[in-house]
């Protein structure tokens, strides 16, 4: 009975850890078809039910269809990310211009995301841990590169940075070894890792 028991324990240990890590790669494949959902929408044409004063693309029927829409994340809601229509065309998010909010399962969180590129001709790569506070991924008509916009902490964007691509780190909060990671491109690749 006793190999039994340690038998099952060791079964049932194996299994939640299982659990965790299929949620975790699951979730690393949502943001990934998230981004991925944001280039359609940045490469063909969807409308969003916006005022007209509000529309800096072109306005017909109630709709505004806008060149560009992006995914938002904010190092204040690592909870959570934001599908966007980039309304007033300036290549970032603003309050006002959601589409969907995405919230991670409860557990699950945002560790970190990160852009990499080139600064007066250094590579340099600069993380929400540190340097960054949000970042925009945007995809503007007709073409399918990503752009991104990385905003330091005063809400500004960080000068003199041109960036090749950018890494999303998920992570199992009660596991800090198990993470996944999505990365994007400014050709417009994203891959889940």
């Amino acid at each position: 009975m006793a190999i039994m028991v340690v038998v099952t324990a060791v079964m049932l240990f194996n299994q939640a850890k299982f659990d965790s890590s299929t949620i975790l790669r699951s979730l690393a494949y949502s943001v990934a078809l998230s981004v991925r959902q944001a280039q359609v929408y940045g490469t063909s044409v969807l409308g969003t039910s916006t005022p007209q004063v509000a529309c800096s693309g072109f306005y017909a029927a109630g709709e505004c269809y806008v060149s560009a829409y992006g995914v938002y994340f904010n190092n204040a809601s690592l909870g959570q990310y934001i599908l966007f229509a980039d309304l007033n065309n300036n290549g970032q998010y603003d309050t006002g211009e959601d589409i969907k909010v995405f919230s991670l399962n409860n557990g699950y969180s945002i560790t970190q995301f990160c852009v990499t590129g080139v600064n007066s001709g250094n590579p340099v790569t600069q993380c929400s841990n540190t340097t960054i506070s949000s970042l925009s991924i945007l995809f503007k008509r007709p073409n399918p590169d990503a752009q991104f916009t990385a905003l330091n902490a005063s809400g500004n964007p960080i000068a003199g940075d041109v960036y090749s691509s950018a890494n999303i780190q998920l992570q199992n909060n009660g596991d800090p070894s198990s993470s996944r990671s999505v990365t994007v491109t400014n050709t417009g690749l994203i891959s889940a890792q």
